[in-house]
């Protein structure tokens, strides 16, 4: 990714802004943040035992969620185990995972409140058909 992401930067505009859109500021960052994941020269902390005094460097993440894997999946597996322990009620679920046709999909990019009259829509399905 470090050998390519200038090089994407630099033909975007010309080769995809027209069908995905402009180039987002935000892009660039996650993909610096994910560059420096991990690598002790961009910061870490010393972990020490107190018992056997064994000590090693634990390099920073990036905390970069949905894009940057190892980070996802600590943050995922917290936020599982707080759902079991604070919010879920012990009695069976059900999970449903609902997409947007991609031919929607760049109106809900320009359009967010678009989202939410598709959310309420996919609810009301849900409910109805269960």
């Amino acid at each position: 990714m470090s050998d390519h992401l200038q090089r994407l930067q630099t033909v975007y505009d010309e080769r995809f802004a027209r069908e995905y859109g402009p180039w987002r500021p935000v892009v660039a960052q996650v993909a610096d943040k994910f560059l420096a994941c991990g690598v002790l020269d961009h910061g870490f902390a010393r972990i020490r035992c107190e018992a056997c005094t064994h000590a090693y460097l634990l390099a920073f993440s990036c905390k970069c969620r949905y894009f940057c894997p190892s980070c996802h999946a600590k943050r995922l597996a917290i936020w599982t185990q707080w759902l079991d322990t604070t919010l879920l009620a012990p009695v069976p679920h059900r999970q449903v995972v609902l997409t947007i046709p991609k031919r929607l999909r760049a109106y809900c990019l320009y359009r967010r409140r678009l989202l939410g009259e598709i959310a309420r829509v996919a609810a009301r399905t849900v409910t109805a058909a269960i």
